[in-house]
């Protein structure tokens, strides 16, 4: 038992609903809660694994986890769990029929060094990060791609890679987005999904220089929410997965606490 806390430290009754999620075929003398907690340390404070404080186990420890639970899925299938106990909550039905969607441009640092690129319109170097959230402003699915990759065509050749065994996107029907998404996503979507992409012209709000899109400003704010963890400020993963698997930790940070 670890004698200094954090406040990225899981309450008993968050680790709750996180621990009957997780497996570990062998026995460990770390505490699993305490692996976690380095993680989600890391993942709020954005230090170097080699920096993580030594009250956690070590760090080789930790990151060996995080990488296996990574190739397993466990981050994803906690993430999908908590968002159905939270949609359930709330009064919503478990599977969501309207999703939002939006992409993100942030720069790389030296350690990421595996696909990456230049996004003109940006101009920023690095990658790009695409988000796919209900209604509520929940992590749905993510990708992260180099920062050149177009959004409509990306998100339409990875929407089949990532749909198959994703239980949160079997009900959708409509997916808001902007113009980035039109063109070939939209018309892709339709014929091959059934699913209506609704990309709204007129802003519904303004607010000095900024304008306010119907549903566009959920996935916004969940973009901001992710940024709450310094860890997601800028790309430092060496390759996409890794720093697709913090975008979902980000989310699993926030909507513990919710239920």
């Amino acid at each position: 038992m670890r004698n200094k806390k954090y406040s990225s430290d899981l309450s008993t009754k968050s680790w709750q609903h996180i621990e009957k999620l997780i497996t570990v075929q062998r026995t460990s003398k770390w505490a699993v809660k305490d692996i976690v907690d380095g993680i989600l340390y890391l993942t709020k404070n954005g230090c170097v694994w080699r920096d993580l404080p030594c009250c956690f186990p070590p760090w080789q420890t930790v990151y060996g986890y995080f990488s296996k639970w990574v190739t397993d899925g466990i981050w994803k299938n906690i993430s999908d769990c908590l968002t159905f106990d939270y949609r359930d909550k709330v009064g919503k039905e478990v599977q969501p029929t309207v999703g939002v969607i939006d992409s993100q441009s942030v720069k790389n640092s030296p350690t990421a060094t595996e696909r990456t690129g230049f996004d003109g319109g940006k101009k920023v170097k690095g990658r790009k990060r695409c988000f796919l959230v209900d209604t509520l402003g929940n992590l749905l699915d993510s990708f992260v791609v180099p920062a050149n990759y177009y959004d409509g065509t990306t998100a339409l050749s990875y929407w089949g890679k990532l749909s198959m065994d994703n239980i949160l996107w079997q009900e959708i029907q409509y997916i808001y987005a902007d113009g980035t998404f039109g063109g070939q996503f939209k018309e892709g979507m339709d014929k091959q999904y059934e699913i209506a992409v609704v990309i709204p012209k007129a802003p519904i709000a303004q607010k000095g220089n900024i304008s306010i899109h119907e549903k566009r400003w959920i996935v916004e704010r969940t973009i901001a929410w992710t940024r709450n963890n310094r860890r997601c400020v800028k790309d430092y993963e060496r390759n996409t997965e890794n720093a697709n698997a913090f975008l979902t930790i980000a989310n699993i940070r926030r909507v513990v606490k919710k239920i």
